[in-house]
């Protein structure tokens, strides 16, 4: 739907255009940019809409194809048959659907669910945009992690390496690979933000540490210029939070990347009980995330309460430690990093949302569930104002097209790429503060 709304809106690519190359794929293929709206991979072979030239198949009714000659690639076929006045265009492959090679990625269902394909084919993030994971270890040499690791931190030992240090220590490592695992590397899963960088905190272990550590841990993610801070963890019994650590936070909305803030991500918890206003997740633009399960119906243990700003798939379907893959995570915790890759990914396609900003689309853009009742507001307590969605997220980001424009003459290194189809995000966020009723804890 997303590319039938942007050729919809602008004319198509003819060989009229310039194609400039921009490289080769992973399989050996060219690239080539037609214009500043469109790259591809160009296959050895050329489509004809007409008379056909000497050699062609048919394709169906006036349509040939026509394969190029040994050395010669598609946009240079093209190019000679269009000197002969043939109506032709290099056979590109259209990334209509992610061909993504990782063996897992059949299973995740919650990536089917939230429709996230158009969103790939869009971007699959920019690496300029960090997720902070604070958690228990996290295997940062891992296959599905390694790559997209740009700092790394122990604050509960006090050292540089957030590893796991037990065989059950599965967790952090879980969490991270919902929100940023690399696609496309032969292994594991797709992570909702797989092109985002990472950064991996370790703050949990089997002993008690200082509120101080905490404080660490968001200051050492301001520091890497965080957009996005997950945490999926908290307390079983309501617990009201420290004033450092409400300061920490505070800190990170306001402070990192260069004033524009770090979107703050609390899990609800899996205490099947109510969440008091004092505890973290009910801190000023903390956006709380309670969990579903693959049929759209709340989880029986997720917590519930005004503090819940949105509800997120429970992702079962993860990585651990050591390259394995665990098929049975699930909870709140693995519900916030499915919200807080959505929200990177939004970050890649306008990084110039604030915190709050980022916050309010999430919940503006989020689903209600038809069986549930909201209150005045548009509020449930066990599903907050509605169930993330992508769907509305990009149309939100893109109103006139559907889908971005890409920066001229900007060259892809996995990252987006793009800038929104409104001049600015200003305009567009103020029109969307009147569809907002989010309290202003």
């Amino acid at each position: 739907m997303i590319l039938a709304l942007v050729l919809g809106a602008h004319a198509a690519v003819t060989m009229d255009d310039p194609a400039v190359w921009s490289g080769v794929d992973a399989h050996g293929l060219p690239i080539y940019a037609f214009g500043d709206r469109a790259t591809w991979s160009v296959l050895p072979a050329a489509v004809v809409h007409g008379d056909p030239p000497p050699g062609a198949v048919l394709l169906g009714g006036d349509f040939w194809k026509v394969d190029a000659a040994p050395g010669e690639d598609g946009v240079a076929l093209a190019r000679r048959l269009h000197d002969q006045s043939y109506d032709v265009f290099p056979d590109v492959l259209l990334p209509l659907h992610p061909a993504f090679d990782d063996p897992e990625y059949g299973g995740q269902w919650y990536l089917q669910d939230l429709a996230m394909e158009p969103l790939y084919a869009i971007s699959e993030g920019d690496p300029s945009i960090v997720i902070a994971v604070v958690d228990s270890g996290i295997d940062i040499a891992g296959t599905d992690l390694a790559a997209g690791i740009v700092g790394a931190k122990d604050v509960y030992a006090d050292d540089d390496d957030p590893s796991p240090e037990k065989a059950d220590d599965v967790h952090g490592t879980a969490v991270t690979g919902i929100a940023g695992a690399r696609a496309n590397n032969g292994f594991g899963i797709v992570g909702m933000c797989p092109a985002c960088s990472l950064v991996a905190i370790k703050l949990l272990g089997d002993e008690a540490r200082a509120s101080s550590t905490v404080v660490a841990a968001y200051e050492y993610a301001i520091e890497k210029n965080a957009g996005v801070i997950n945490n999926s963890w908290g307390y079983t019994k309501p617990v009201d939070a420290p004033s450092s650590i409400a300061a920490a936070i505070e800190d990170a909305r306001t402070r990192s990347r260069d004033g524009k803030g770090a979107l703050v991500v609390f899990a609800a918890g899996n205490d099947d009980r109510a969440l008091d206003d004092g505890e973290l997740t009910g801190l000023p633009g903390v956006l709380c995330v309670s969990a579903t399960d693959s049929y759209g119906n709340p989880t029986n243990y997720t917590n519930y309460g005004p503090s819940v700003d949105v509800s997120a798939p429970s992702a079962t379907v993860s990585i651990g430690p050591n390259d394995t893959i665990i098929t049975n995570f699930g909870g709140t915790s693995a519900a916030a990093p499915v919200a807080s890759g959505l929200a990177a990914w939004a970050l890649s396609v306008d990084p110039s949302l604030t915190a709050e900003e980022l916050g309010d689309l999430l919940i503006a853009t989020s689903t209600k569930n038809p069986l549930v009742e909201y209150d005045a507001d548009g509020h449930n307590d066990v599903y907050g104002y509605g169930t993330i969605s992508p769907t509305n997220l990009v149309a939100a980001l893109f109103p006139d097209t559907g889908a971005p424009a890409s920066d001229s003459g900007k060259e892809s290194d996995g990252g987006c790429g793009c800038s929104t189809s409104r001049a600015s995000s200003g305009t567009f966020l103020f029109a969307l503060a009147l569809m907002i009723v989010r309290r202003r804890r």
